[in-house]
């Protein structure tokens, strides 16, 4: 079929084929889907209906609770706001008791009926306490107020006869002391609930009353406003037992009797709540085999969609991928420049093979931009070679001008002056201070060879050393110091060669000339009061590299003339021997090897010269496989 595609069918019409099978495919999955959940959606919604009446036993319990809570409130806190929530809780309860009362079961019909039953006795039994509690307040706020006010007054009234003795008012003023006890334990007990307040005012009260009759008695007449105030005594008595009554009935209405009208709604709640979750589990198991009906059917039935429209994707996916695939990889060889890669003839007219007879012209593009390519690297190749060749004449010739501008010149200057003075001594018949003068004459001369000899060395380095091979430093470094032994020793130098130095590829003639020229700036610049000058050579590996070190403990070279030393002709130090070619020899080596130079120093704390020596990449491969 893929292939029936690619031959027959245009790209555009794949395409579209591919969207229209998609649509096709979604369109039928949306229509078998709205018809299993249609078919589901009654049972559905009396699961939820079931489910809204399902929460009312725990509304009808936090309700009840919070009921009782606000009654609780208003009996021992007496606001009335707590009152009119408890009537405004009833209501909202009895109404939604009466909504629920529509449920279908009759069983849980019974039940509701019960609870709303109970509350009413719970609400019955709360307007009582609320009787009982407005009653007391009445009693406390007016009866009890006035008697203890007037009882008050009659005591007031015997302390203001001043006909009485001091010991009759220190008495009356002890009654009256007693008389407030009883009115304060009075409102701790109603303030508290606490008996032993009703306890100590019954005990004070008597004792108010004894005094009174004891004065009275002691009087030996009777005395009408004593007898006034034992009256108010005793009805001062009856108004707060009478309100300790009140108290007591509304607390058992409240403790008692509402309680158990709670528990029994919390009880009947309980059912409830159980028969409901009974018929909930039943619903939802039947709601659950629906569903999983349903679930089967829309599965099953998309499943099988799902993998026509996957078969058909794949088809035409396949029969665009392919062409596409082929020309990529066309195109990549193509860009990469090569001439031979293969295209492949599509029988059908469309952007495939339009972009396979592009492939083919830029084929035969390649292959003419190849040559030409091939003939502009051969010109580049030895236009470069031209190039570096000219850079090297160029730097050699700058070298060599710069020397005769500078150092040739000065022997030059010098042997002039001392053969004028010759001839000068000469005329004068000065023959012996003449041939003394001649010495000059000759070291110029000969300082001027070992300048021509030096500059000669330099201009062959990078020339003619193409003799490149392997390079053992332990083997060369032992023969350097057997060959300079007496150097060594003369200047007394201690030569110090680590073991297990690399083996470098380089001119061999070189290498030895570049440790020839260290070893002898060692002989000549080292000296160190202290201690006896030390010359260490040693390597590390780094990076790709072998690192050789040349250790010395001679005075060091300043940060300043560390890059000057290897210039031509530069020397730190004029007194010993040399033209100050020596470094720049070392450093022109190390660049004909690819390598580099520099210096570690600080003054008076040694120099270290460090060599820096490419590994190449036979010498990396026979690492690892010796690894």
């Amino acid at each position: 079929m893929i292939q029936y595609l690619i031959n027959h069918v245009t790209l555009q019409h794949r395409i579209y084929a591919s969207f229209i099978a998609a649509a096709i495919v979604i369109v039928a999955i949306i229509l078998i889907t709205y018809a299993v959940f249609a078919n589901n959606d009654r049972d559905l919604r009396d699961f939820v209906t079931s489910s809204n009446q399902s929460h009312i036993d725990l509304k009808l319990t936090a309700q009840v609770a919070e009921l009782h809570r606000l009654a609780l409130t208003y009996t021992y806190e007496g606001h009335r706001s707590a009152a009119d929530q408890v009537m405004h809780s009833f209501q909202n309860l009895m109404q939604q008791i009466d909504n629920t009362l529509q449920h279908d079961s009759l069983a849980v019909k019974t039940i509701l009926a019960t609870i709303r039953h109970r509350l009413e006795s719970y609400y019955s039994a709360f307007l009582r306490l609320k009787q009982q509690r407005d009653l007391r307040q009445q009693l406390i706020n007016v009866e009890f107020r006035n008697n203890a006010n007037n009882v008050e007054a009659l005591i007031n009234q015997l302390l203001a006869n001043p006909s009485d003795s001091p010991s009759m008012r220190l008495e009356l003023k002890n009654i009256l002391n007693t008389l407030l006890l009883v009115e304060k334990n009075v409102f701790r007990y109603l303030d508290s609930l606490d008996a032993s307040y009703i306890t100590a005012a019954k005990h004070n009260l008597n004792h108010v009353v004894d005094r009174l009759n004891a004065l009275n008695q002691a009087e030996n007449s009777s005395n009408s406003t004593i007898h006034q105030a034992l009256q108010k005594l005793d009805q001062y008595q009856q108004s707060y037992i009478e309100a300790v009554q009140h108290t007591r009935g509304y607390l058992y209405l409240i403790n008692v009797v509402m309680a158990a009208e709670a528990y029994e709604i919390n009880f009947q709640s309980k059912k409830l709540s159980s028969l409901i979750t009974s018929e909930m589990r039943l619903k939802e198991e039947a709601l659950h085999t629906s569903q999983t009906e349903a679930l089967n059917i829309l599965v099953i039935s998309a499943s099988l969609l799902l993998s026509l429209l996957i078969a058909l994707s794949y088809g035409i996916g396949q029969s665009i991928s392919r062409p596409i695939m082929r020309l990529t990889e066309t195109f990549r060889q193509l860009t990469s420049g090569s001439g031979n890669a293969k295209i492949y003839r599509y029988p059908v007219v469309d952007e495939i093979s339009e972009l396979s007879q592009a492939a083919a012209a830029f084929r035969d593009k390649n292959t003419q931009t190849e040559k030409l390519l091939m003939r502009s690297i051969q010109l580049t190749q030895a236009l470069e070679k031209n190039r570096l060749a000219l850079e090297r004449s160029n730097d050699e010739l700058e070298q060599f001008v710069y020397t005769v501008s500078h150092d040739l010149k000065a022997p030059l200057v010098t042997s002039m002056g001392f053969i004028g003075i010759i001839r000068k001594l000469a005329d004068q018949g000065k023959y012996e201070q003449a041939i003394e003068k001649l010495d000059k004459v000759t070291l110029s001369i000969e300082r001027m060879g070992q300048l021509t000899n030096d500059l000669l060395e330099l201009s062959r380095i990078g020339r003619i050393d193409v003799d490149m091979k392997k390079i053992d430093l332990n083997v060369l470094l032992t023969q350097l110091a057997q060959s300079q032994q007496e150097q060594l020793q003369g200047a007394g130098l201690q030569f110090i060669v680590q073991p297990r130095l690399p083996v470098i590829v380089g001119n061999e003639s070189r290498i030895l000339q570049l440790f020839e020229n260290i070893t002898s700036n060692a002989i000549k610049y080292v000296r160190n009061p202290e201690q006896a000058p030390v010359l260490e050579i040693g390597s590390i590996t780094d990076q790709g590299h072998h690192l050789i070190y040349c250790k010395d403990n001679g005075p060091g070279i300043e940060l300043a003339f560390q890059q000057k030393v290897f210039a031509l002709f530069y020397r730190l130090d004029t007194q010993p021997e040399g033209t100050g070619i020596g470094l720049t020899i070392v450093k022109k080596v190390m660049k004909a090897h690819g390598g580099d130079i520099w210096i570690e120093s600080s003054g008076g704390k040694g120099t270290i010269f460090w060599l820096k020596f490419p590994i190449s990449d036979k010498e990396t491969k026979e690492a690892r496989y010796d690894l």
